[in-house]
């Protein structure tokens, strides 16, 4: 148990209780970001902001089990951190508290629900997905260097790869990102090898590495994104 002015006796605070200072504190900093990456136990939820609000959208997934969708509205003061979950689809309301990590990139907690309980801990993005895609990724499979140019704004990239003694190869690549995760598509490939990556990027966003598999072939990959 745990004592702030702000929360009370936080960590062990009933669901059905908010704290009265909390409700007043619209004022919500930028350090909201765009999209939080929770894990609640085998519970992975993607809470997404609504606009500049500090209302999020959430949902939650675990393998076999149906997903459950819920409203939550996210309140801080200093590094504390107090989210109300309403509106849940499995009618099952909870009180989250919790602190920032350093740097506001991550926060972590307790909380308690009308049926249950536990700990939570949660990655904060700042940017949209595809801002974060950067304009070019300079990559290298085995031999092989890739450079990656990205069409406009879109997550689809124009890809070319060489190595020395042999002809280029080019392929339309489309990025997708979930937190961390990276999932590539390599298509149209003028040698014919079509593949799919998969790896993560960095915490600060700078490099990306992973695995791919080919219709023939496949190995390590890693990049270097240019903002």
């Amino acid at each position: 148990m745990y004592w702030h002015p702000y929360y009370g006796f936080y960590g062990m605070m009933p669901y059905e209780d908010v704290p009265a200072d909390v409700i007043s504190a619209q004022g919500q900093p930028d350090r909201l970001g765009r999209r939080w990456i929770v894990q609640e136990g085998a519970w992975r939820a993607v809470w997404t902001r609504r606009g500049n609000s500090n209302v999020f959208d959430g949902r939650w997934s675990q393998a076999g089990q149906a997903d459950i969708t819920a409203v939550l509205t996210i309140y801080t003061q200093g590094s504390f951190v107090f989210i109300l979950r309403r509106n849940s689809s499995d009618g099952n309301n909870c009180n989250y508290t919790g602190t920032f990590g350093a740097g506001g990139r991550t926060a972590s907690g307790q909380f308690i629900c009308n049926r249950g309980g536990g700990t939570w801990s949660a990655v904060i993005e700042r940017q949209p997905d595809r801002d974060r895609l950067g304009r070019r990724w300079d990559e290298q499979e085995g031999a092989w260097r890739g450079v990656w140019t990205r069409r406009g704004n879109s997550n689809i990239f124009d890809a070319r790869w060489t190595q020395p003694g042999q002809t280029p190869v080019t392929a339309v690549l489309t990025i997708t990102l979930q937190g961390n995760n990276v999932r590539i598509q390599r298509r149209n490939s003028s040698d014919g090898n079509n593949c799919d990556y998969r790896g993560t990027m960095s915490a600060d966003g700078r490099t990306a590495s992973g695995q791919f598999t080919c219709d023939r072939g496949g190995g390590s990959w890693s990049a270097t994104i240019t903002r």
